[in-house]
């Protein structure tokens, strides 16, 4: 593995078999039959819609009134403000129960298509990279979080990433240092947080690796000055790019909830030991949950029996250099994702880990690196003269023995409790309509219903894997590992990826939001309209939606201001019996006329009687300022819960006013950048495609 391939064009071919893959392993989602669950629509679609509707006002959306009395857009982390492209799809077709489940495809075709690239360029052979592309693609991660967007999306790019890092280490050209630049800052500005950590770990351990990779035999000084010279280029314009972003966040982190160390005993879902049956039977994590200990998303290690079986072939025997970086830093990242004393001794060992509340989302690292070295290990097989023997045919007997404990168990214990899908097939048959009929045989599945029946379906799968490489028929290997993830996969979303109602239901709730950025009404905010219930557990809170500002019940949201804590006593805001608008000492708001409103920007005229203050049911957070009666002056002050200005007898004129100052600074040089290095990639790209 010492020389490497030239990149090459992508292929239709790889693109065509990634496209099939995605739409018949995440069917479901691909055909909108089922919605994406849970938080997918309560936490990650409500942002996105605003930003949204706020382009199509032709308004920048700075400043969220709507999501718990605002919060500064710019600095969530779960919006997707600072990716392209959450812009690309706001600016165009909009963001719409459809559009959002499509983005979310996109992120795992693209996942699928750069494992297989990151394979191509590791000069792997196309079969060994469209095994390991699918098992990425479906890997127990991607099955388990499908509701957890932004933990996707990092996701997907990471072996892009890896890719491109590759390529740039190989030849330090400026067409590699901008590819690099901006598909790192697609991994950053798309992923979770704590994706974002653990991307600093692995790929600066990837950097110190790379060093000694290519030195190609020069002095110290010498590899040591060319290895940093193009590097330092390419973090340079990275940060830069990233300016916006780095400033938004920086300028959040005081005022939030979650911008402070988390206490030890407060992280919570690691990746349980329990959970690594899943890397065999991945059916059965989906019930006992207090066997696993953990929540259902965290427990799927499941890389496809393939991938595994070569996983455990390379931990004993031979390992090239890459597979020994790959397989050491995927166990150290496994090591992350545990629970307990592992928990301990990284919370107070390696720096930004106190800042990680989920370190079960380490786990994708894990993966990435175990399906690398396996794909390799797999790679090398093919290529030699077929032999099922030593150490695979071990690892092989192993897996074998303990899927057929699996099932013995599995059975024994249905049969002995009497319970499973099977005692209530009658029951389940008999509900009304198909998803209901489908919702009550998922929910009768009982955890041995699990294990012997994905035990079965495995031990079938792992003999016509062992024919195929006994031989050597990649062709036939390649169809049988694409047909068993894609099975595991089907087998798992109904209970971690959707819900029983379809993407249309979901779209015609959020049809009854009204459109762009009406002015708000003088109603108090405790009349404010709700959904029902059913309508609710499709999208979330009303409040994001109704373009209402405010909410008399607190409404769940990741990202959370330390104001709101104040805002909301016993989940009731403080003055939930107001309209967004209202004055002090007299109740009375009938005065109150709203000239224009943004989102970032509203404006009023009012009479008064008496010197008095106007309140305005907006976070107190700092670059709001008002403009009243020709004054100017910062309507930010300390302690405040809700922006505030003075009113004199008589007529009055008030603006408040977001102004993000040095964020909006930043995000301008960021685009420019941006831009400038993308023209310039197309360019070179143009006039020397292949370097």
């Amino acid at each position: 593995m010492q020389g490497h391939k030239k990149s090459k064009k992508p292929r239709i071919k790889s693109i065509l078999f990634f496209a099939l893959v995605l739409l018949l392993a995440y069917l479901p989602v691909c055909t909108f039959w089922f919605f994406l669950k849970n938080d997918a629509f309560n936490g990650y679609f409500p942002s996105r819609f605003f930003i949204s509707e706020s382009l199509d006002a032709g308004r920048t959306p700075w400043w969220n009134p709507y999501i718990n009395f605002g919060l500064p857009q710019y600095g969530d982390m779960n919006s997707g403000f600072w990716n392209p492209i959450t812009w690309l799809i706001a600016s165009t077709v909009g963001y719409n129960a459809f559009s959002f489940t499509i983005e979310l495809l996109f992120y795992l075709f693209t996942a699928g298509t750069g494992m297989y690239f990151l394979c191509r360029y590791y000069k792997l052979s196309s079969t060994v990279s469209f095994i390991a592309g699918t098992a990425f693609m479906c890997c127990g991660y991607m099955v388990g979080h499908l509701q957890h967007f932004n933990w996707i999306s990092g996701a997907a790019f990471l072996p892009w990433c890896l890719w491109a890092f590759n390529q740039l280490q190989k030849r330090s050209s400026l067409k590699n240092i901008i590819l690099t630049a901006n598909l790192f800052y697609l991994l950053v500005s798309s992923a979770h947080p704590g994706i974002i950590i653990g991307s600093i770990y692995f790929f600066t351990a990837f950097i110190i690796y790379s060093y000694f990779r290519y030195r190609n035999g020069s002095t110290t000084s010498t590899a040591i000055r060319r290895y940093a010279r193009h590097n330092i280029i390419f973090i340079v314009l990275f940060l830069v790019i990233s300016a916006g972003m780095i400033t938004g966040y920086l300028d959040i982190l005081p005022h939030i909830t979650r911008g402070e160390k988390v206490a030890a005993a407060a992280m919570t879902h690691p990746v349980s030991l329990q959970s690594s049956i899943s890397a065999l039977l991945p059916l059965s994590i989906v019930k006992n949950d207090s066997f696993f200990n953990t929540d259902l998303s965290m427990r799927n290690i499941y890389m496809g029996l393939t991938m595994l079986l070569f996983l455990f072939t390379a931990i004993t025997g031979y390992k090239n250099n890459d597979q020994r970086f790959f397989l050491y830093s995927g166990l150290f990242f496994f090591i992350l994702s545990l629970g307990g004393i592992f928990n301990s001794i990284s919370y107070n060992i390696f720096p930004l880990m106190a800042y990680v509340r989920l370190n079960g989302e380490f786990a994708i690292f894990a993966l990435l690196g175990f399906i690398l070295t396996a794909a390799i290990s797999l790679d090398r097989y093919i290529r030699s003269k077929p032999s099922f023997t030593g150490s695979l045919q071990k690892v092989y007997f192993v897996f074998q023995l303990l899927l057929i404990a699996g099932v013995a168990i599995g059975l024994v214990m249905t049969i002995f409790n009497q319970s499973g899908f099977i005692f209530k097939l009658s029951n389940s048959l008999s509900k009304p309509g198909l998803s209901e009929k489908l919702k009550s045989l998922v929910d009768s599945i009982s955890f041995y219903d699990a294990l012997w029946l994905q035990g079965l379906v495995q031990l079938y799968f792992l003999h016509k894997i062992k024919r195929a490489l006994s031989n050597g028929h990649r062709y036939l290997l390649l169809k049988i590992c694409m047909a068993e993830l894609i099975l595991a996969t089907l087998l798992n979303i109904p209970f971690t990826g959707v819900g029983k109602a379809s993407v249309i239901d979901v779209q015609m709730v959020l049809r009854k939001a009204p459109e762009r950025l009406p002015r708000p009404d003088m109603e108090p905010v405790g009349t404010h309209s709700q959904l029902t219930g059913e309508e609710a557990g499709l999208v979330g809170s009303w409040s994001f939606y109704n373009k209402q500002i405010g909410t008399a019940a607190y409404a769940f949201y990741p990202v959370e201001l330390k104001n709101t804590k104040k805002v909301f006593r016993d989940s009731v805001s403080i003055f939930s019996h107001k309209p967004c608008l209202f004055t002090l000492k007299d109740s009375t708001t009938s005065d109150i006329n709203i000239m224009a409103f943004t989102g970032n920007i509203i404006s009023i005229s009012l009479d008064a009687k008496n010197a008095d203050s106007i309140i305005y049911q907006q976070n107190s957070y700092p670059g709001w300022i008002c403009l009243a009666n020709g004054s100017a002056f910062k309507a930010y002050k300390e302690g405040d819960l809700f922006l505030s200005a003075p009113i004199n007898p008589g007529r009055n004129y008030i603006s408040f006013i977001f102004k993000p100052g040095m964020v909006s600074t930043a995000r301008r040089i960021s685009l420019i950048v941006m831009g400038l290095s993308l023209v310039v990639l197309v360019a070179l790209y143009f006039k020397r495609p292949y370097l």
